[in-house]
């Protein structure tokens, strides 16, 4: 093949027979590939030339940067891995003769051969192989590093998990889900749902095995000292603080360290991680999100890594991305980002990279052994000294001390109880992150330009920093912005997060209530909050929005928190401080001037009200009822909505949807909820039970060093409590060495 300068350039990672296919694939959609890579050159295909050696020899000598990358390896778990540990661009690879629907959307890294088909709406994950003449019809779901072989036939509204294999000429009827990392021997006709790491064989299909993935097995060989359920930010910190200790402790014993996740992303929990997307922003500046010294290691990072960073956040979203990119093309090429509303992701792939990078230093040293589980936690149970932890799929992990760091509790479900609802003139969206936000952007976006003649309403339930970050996103795409008609929010005071400080007005505005209380020898928890209404109403009054009063107020009120005793500054902390946030919410300049622009355009509305219901009326259409906040009556909205996003947030523990272990958690006694409902009690060493300690936004309602916490979604306080309960663990655990006289194991 003659090699032009046209030519695009890619390189692949996989030098064996299925590399030929996608070699030649590549080569007739007008690529060069200028690498090959393999991690066992002396066993590649005959007909590869000029094979490298992969990453796993020098994974930091690896030319990660450079053209992008298709991992042409045929084993679905093998190239799971490999995609895990590349810092690499991927590409798709998509034969000519595959006929695809417009509305199909295919991940990173897909392979797609010749004859294939790809009905519209379906959305086919990352890594994935759809293999020769494979037919997927509509409305499919195809999970990342998934293979769909030759002339498999999937109907309608399939669902196939993460990591699984449909073998040769397979047939899965229509609504049929088949779980992660399965096997569906070829010939196969799947009638019915398919548990996870099940093998499925005949005609009808029948189930010969379920098996535990091999790291699972494993884990039953060792108990843990430690065993944090939930993997997010909170629990990368405690990690990250704890790995600090050890290494300059003499424990004279290796811990163990057992991870699990109901997800298969860890350390970066659903805020800063793939479900939110990459094109999402934090909804303060960097440097009110992140304190030092931790702000300068990252701004050093960033510095480090914005060019494939800001081509990821780039090819995520849309214009409004672009328009970011450009905006702030300067301050990003001279490293100043402290007053930026940076793309969340940035900090999760950080996190991730750094505990990842810590984890691995400190087991190379002999301090530690760390085992990843992906699997929902269910139960919890005290056994003699030992905690044993039940996941859904059977598993048990023993461990002798329990972090539970689950994050913020589950969306509470509007309408009905399902995730999302869709029927003829309706998408109701009660959950817009379940399974990520991408993909349920992608059904909006198909929903909206459904019918061209009548464009579709949108209605956003709540105007926190979900509902910002929905509206954002809704005008990011060009797809869902130029096919809706107008965009409403529902909240309780109509008024939206605040993005523009007015110096002028702020000058003049004194917190006149809280500052009266200066004086008051008795204060109460509800004094101070009292007169911190007040102050909000006033500010209201004079237009004065929260982005110019929030250090104002906050300062005021602060102050008069330490003059409360420990019983009244708890019921502040419980009652009274998220109230208080509620109210002094601020935003980013590129949330509120998307709001601006659709103000101008007349495509902008904002109620006042609490949900009520969606009714259908005689034409088909569907109302919003609303329980309006100024005049406490029921009231119908005039015109019909078609796409409805709940944003309110979570539920709290009084209610009946949260998750099972929380249930199983306080039925043993084991977790008692405060006044809160959203936190638990917990003790100076964050225990709720005997070596059961809680960290993260379940620790709102307490106090700790004579401070108040009612919310632990600041990134200070998360750092913060991290560093608390990472001394307390290891402490304990310095104790025990110095009372044995041999390691434990």
């Amino acid at each position: 093949m003659k090699v032009t300068k046209e030519l695009k350039k890619i390189r692949i990672y996989g030098a064996g027979g299925h590399s030929q296919v996608i070699r030649e694939v590549l080569e007739n959609n007008g690529y060069e590939v200028t690498e090959t890579f393999d991690d066992k050159p002396s066993g590649r295909h005959y007909a590869s030339k000029n094979v490298t050696s992969g990453a796993r020899e020098d994974l930091k000598a690896f030319p990660h940067e450079g053209h992008p990358v298709i991992i042409a390896v045929g084993i679905n778990a093998e190239r799971a891995e490999i995609a895990g540990f590349l810092k690499s661009d991927f590409e798709k690879a998509i034969h000519q003769s595959a006929i695809i629907a417009p509305s199909a959307a295919i991940g990173e890294g897909t392979v797609v051969f010749a004859g294939a088909i790809i009905q519209p709406n379906t959305t086919i994950g990352k890594h994935v192989i759809i293999n020769t003449a494979a037919s997927i019809d509509h409305d499919n779901v195809i999970g990342d590093y998934a293979h769909i072989s030759p002339k498999a036939a999937l109907c309608g509204h399939v669902e196939v998990g993460e990591g699984s294999h449909v073998g040769v000429g397979a047939v899965v009827i229509p609504k049929v889900k088949i779980g992660k990392w399965c096997t569906i021997g070829a010939g196969t006709v799947v009638l019915k749902d398919v548990p996870d790491y099940s093998t499925v064989v005949g005609n009808p299909g029948k189930i010969i095995k379920t098996r535990l993935p091999e790291n699972q097995i494993n884990n039953t060989s060792m108990p843990s000292h430690i065993a944090f359920i939930g993997s997010g930010i909170s629990s990368s910190f405690t990690i990250l603080h704890f790995l600090d200790r050890i290494e300059t402790n003499d424990l004279k014993k290796k811990i163990k360290l057992t991870i699990i996740d109901k997800y298969p992303e860890f350390h970066a929990g659903i805020p800063y991680g793939n479900r939110s997307g990459f094109s999402v922003h934090l909804i303060t500046s960097l440097k009110n999100f992140l304190p030092e010294p931790e702000l300068g290691k990252f701004i050093k990072w960033l510095n480090n890594n914005k060019n494939w960073l800001l081509h990821e956040f780039e090819k995520d979203g849309g214009t409004l991305a672009a328009n970011w990119i450009s905006t702030h093309q300067d301050k990003i090429e001279n490293n100043d980002w402290e007053d930026l509303f940076i793309p969340r992701r940035f900090f999760g792939w950080y996190i991730d990279e750094k505990v990842k990078s810590r984890l691995e230093s400190l087991k190379i040293k002999g301090l530690i052994e760390v085992d990843y589980l992906t699997g929902e936690v269910v139960d919890v149970e005290k056994n003699d000294e030992k905690y044993i932890i039940s996941l859904e799929n059977n598993e048990k992990v023993s461990s002798e001390k329990v972090i539970l760091s689950v994050g913020s509790l589950p969306v509470n479900h509007l309408w009905k109880n399902e995730s999302l609802i869709e029927e003829d003139n309706l998408l109701f969206v009660n959950d817009p992150y379940k399974p990520e936000l991408k993909e349920v952007l992608h059904k909006i976006e198909n929903f909206a330009s459904r019918n061209k003649g009548k464009k579709p309403n949108v209605l956003v339930v709540g105007a926190n920093a979900s509902g910002l970050e929905m509206l954002y996103k809704l005008n990011d795409l060009e797809g869902i912005k130029s096919n809706v008609n107008k965009f409403t929010v529902l909240s309780t005071q109509g008024l939206l997060p605040d993005a523009v400080i007015d110096r002028e007005k702020r000058k003049e505005y004194t917190p006149f209530n809280l500052h009266a209380l200066a004086n008051e020898n008795l204060l109460t928890a509800k004094t101070i909050a009292e007169a911190t209404f007040k102050d909000l109403d006033y500010a209201d009054e004079i237009s004065l929005g929260a982005a110019s009063t929030v250090e104002i107020i906050s300062k005021a009120f602060g102050a008069l928190l330490g003059r409360l005793d420990k019983d009244e500054l708890k019921k502040f902390a419980c009652l009274y401080g998220n109230e208080i946030g509620r109210r002094q919410r601020c935003a980013g300049f590129h949330y509120s001037k998307t709001i601006d622009e659709l103000r101008n355009e007349g495509r902008f509305d904002h109620i006042a009200g609490r949900f009520s219901d969606i009714k259908k009326n005689n034409n088909g259409e569907y109302l919003l009822e609303y329980l309006e906040t100024k005049s406490g009556e029921n009231k119908i909205f005039e015109e019909p909505v078609n796409i409805v996003i709940n944003c309110i947030g979570s539920t709290n523990l009084s209610k009946d949807n949260i998750p099972e272990l929380l249930k199983n958690l306080m039925y043993k006694g084991y977790c008692k909820p405060n006044e809160s409902k959203i936190g638990f009690e917990v003790n100076e060493s964050l225990e709720s039970f005997e070596n059961l300690h809680i960290v993260g936004p379940l620790l709102a309602g307490n106090i700790f060093e004579g401070k108040a916490v009612w919310h632990l979604e600041h990134c200070g306080r998360i750092i913060w409590l991290s560093n608390v309960l990472s001394e307390k663990i290891n402490n304990y655990f310095l104790k025990k060495s110095e009372l044995e006289e041999k390691p434990l194991n």
